[in-house]
């Protein structure tokens, strides 16, 4: 009886075996490694995966391949590039951009100041600066006659920490306001303080992340999710995100 049952184990694995078929895929943008690393689960006893460079060959079945192919359609995209714009303006800023549709190319140097951008690949971070200036006591005179307080300028370490993630025809953007704060007791001490933000918002489209009283979004389309501490500082800080360009 047991004899029976190893032939028929064996020649089901044969059949399984035999039902095998070999393909070998070209990889476009994702290393051969991490596609490796995301099909292995899906192999069944018997099937097999390898690759080098560019090339992944696979030893399995049908529908195993589906899987594969199912997989590979979701990962082996081309690289979104996005662009982060941040402004800080008054409350009332982002009626106004909404009311104007007329764009200028020209700009103060007050407006530069208050607005940054950086590029960034989806599911990347970077940093982006606002710091700031103010000033802080060096030294005090004693006397009548003296010359008083002297001051010097010390930079406030601000900005924003932001990751774009591609999500249908919105945007993952997860974002962690940094701050460096002045002591409010002493004036001349500084804490650091941040929060964290996670937003989906439409492309290109200016969207407010609220102003320093903690106030919501005033964008109806934008979700958000906030922990933390919010900011003393006065400014509304708003963000636009925008496809740079497609890597191919």
């Amino acid at each position: 009886m047991q004899r029976f049952c190893l032939i028929g184990l064996l020649l089901l694995a044969s059949n399984v075996f035999s039902q095998t078929i070999t393909k070998v895929i070209e990889l476009h943008y994702v290393p051969v490694q991490k596609v490796i690393q995301l099909i292995q689960p899906l192999l069944q006893t018997g099937e097999k995966i390898s690759g080098s460079g560019e090339t992944l060959v696979v030893q399995v079945s049908p529908e195993t391949l589906t899987q594969i192919r199912t997989v590979l359609h979701q990962i082996d995209v081309p690289p979104v590039t996005f662009k982060i714009s941040i402004y800080q303006g008054d409350p009332d800023w982002l009626t106004a951009q909404n009311e104007n549709s007329v764009s200028y190319s020209s700009k103060s140097p007050a407006e530069v100041k208050r607005s940054q951008s950086v590029n960034v690949m989806s599911g990347e971070s970077a940093f982006v600066s606002t710091d700031e200036e103010v000033p802080i006591i060096t030294s005090v005179g004693a006397g009548f006659f003296t010359t008083g307080i002297t001051y010097q300028q010390h930079q406030i370490k601000n900005g924003l920490l932001v990751q774009p993630i591609m999500r249908g025809s919105k945007v993952e953007l997860k974002l962690r306001r940094v701050r460096e704060q002045q002591d409010p007791a002493g004036g001349q001490q500084f804490d650091n303080q941040n929060i964290d933000t996670t937003l989906m918002v439409p492309l290109n489209k200016w969207v407010s992340l609220g102003t320093a009283e903690g106030t919501g979004d005033t964008d109806s389309t934008a979700v958000s999710y906030t922990a933390g501490r919010p900011f003393s500082q006065q400014a509304t800080l708003y963000v636009k995100v925008s496809v740079e360009r497609d890597l191919q």
